[in-house]
């Protein structure tokens, strides 16, 4: 069989098998859209807080005003006690509860710092974080407030007393999350992730369907199995998912409003061993299993583990050495490295070596395994 019958063969069989299909355009598209969209706000804002006032001044109407115009939460109940607040939490119309201590006012005139304490759950911990910011502010903002009014009624400028209480101001600058929200960073990554997960199933499943019909067919028996298949699978699979690469690198950021910085043939020099390195692990994978949706199940199990172990939703500076070790023989983790340096931190090409010969070695490793078994499967049948 020549080389023109190869790719033809191959191309029938990828189009043929309507799950390869779904999964690497139907997927690839799917998740596109559907992934980044929990992260469209970026950050919770105007979460709904109940109010527990047992001051009832002037001073902590005041604070609940302040509060309330603050953009982390909105005050939407006033209750008696914070055993009122349970129900509430239970329906969801509350994501916290604010307490307002007695003495609120007396402690303030007094130069005290009263308590103000703030309830919610914690398993939300960028919700219940994102309330204590509003009370945070808002304390700090009406404790300058008491502060300099007490310090104009000693005679003192304004200028002098703002001066006094504030020295120096802080201009915080987020250099490579300029939202400080999740979908700047998270998003790129797990795209890379998808890229490696759905290139494994597809790699998997070709694998499987040409050296699991051992009976054969009439337009492909036994050629189909050697090395020539495996290298025109390899070159069409990694043609089209340059193409998907391209639009999640690209066009797909720009329309989620993620930042890109890098260069467009640095992050090709990159997804290419990348994409090479996925497709020799994903037949290994298909040799070593032989029902496709083994394969489909085993790869989405193994989705969240590479996820958190990929170093940069949760760092690698945290993980026990052995998890990092083997966090390195997925390519997943090198290029999500690789693709959020150059892309979303603007780092040079130079700094990226080190993850190109990782994923070159990786490339290497995993297509010359592939191919080592696929010419001794042939030579067994």
């Amino acid at each position: 069989m020549n080389w023109r019958d190869v790719f033809i063969s191959e191309l029938r069989r990828l189009f043929s098998n309507p799950a390869v299909v779904f999964t690497v355009f139907g997927g690839i598209i799917i998740y596109s859209l559907l992934y980044p969209l929990p992260y469209a706000n970026q950050l919770p804002r105007e979460l709904h807080v109940a109010i527990v006032d047992h001051d009832q001044s002037q001073q902590s109407r005041t604070f609940i005003r302040m509060l309330d115009a603050t953009p982390q939460v909105q005050v939407v109940k006033q209750l008696g006690n914070e055993t009122e607040s349970s129900p509430y939490f239970a329906s969801a119309e509350i994501e916290g509860v604010v307490t307002i201590p007695q003495h609120f006012y007396r402690d303030l005139l007094l130069g005290k710092s009263p308590v103000v304490s703030v309830g919610g759950d914690a398993s939300f911990f960028l919700t219940y974080g994102t309330i204590v910011e509003g009370v945070v502010a808002t304390g700090s903002t009406l404790g300058a407030q008491v502060k300099v009014q007490r310090a104009l009624t000693h005679d003192t400028p304004m200028p002098l007393a703002t001066k006094q209480y504030a020295p120096f101001s802080l201009n915080a600058v987020p250099v490579f999350n300029p939202t400080m929200g999740y979908g700047d960073y998270v998003v790129p990554g797990v795209f890379m992730l998808i890229l490696q997960q759905t290139l494994l199933i597809a790699s998997g499943m070709l694998g499987i369907s040409e050296s699991g019909s051992h009976s054969g067919s009439a337009s492909n028996p036994v050629s189909a199995r050697n090395s020539k298949s495996l290298l025109a699978r390899t070159a069409i699979l990694a043609a089209i998912y340059c193409i998907m690469a391209m639009y999640y690198l690209g066009a797909s950021l720009d329309i989620n409003g993620v930042n890109r910085m890098a260069d467009p043939l640095q992050l090709a020099a990159v997804i290419l061993p990348f994409l090479l390195a996925s497709i020799g692990l994903g037949t290994l994978i298909g040799i070593a299993i032989k029902r496709a949706e083994m394969i489909t199940l085993i790869v989405l199990l193994s989705s969240m583990p590479l996820l958190f172990i990929a170093g940069f939703v949760w760092p690698s500076s945290a993980l026990p050495s052995w998890l990092n070790i083997i966090a390195q023989f997925a390519p997943s983790t090198v290029v999500i490295q690789a693709t959020l340096q150059l892309n979303q931190m603007g780092a040079d090409f130079q700094s990226q070596l080190s993850h190109l010969t990782q994923l070159w070695l990786q490339a290497t490793g995993y297509l010359g395994l592939a191919f080592f078994f696929k010419i001794r499967l042939k030579g067994k049948h």
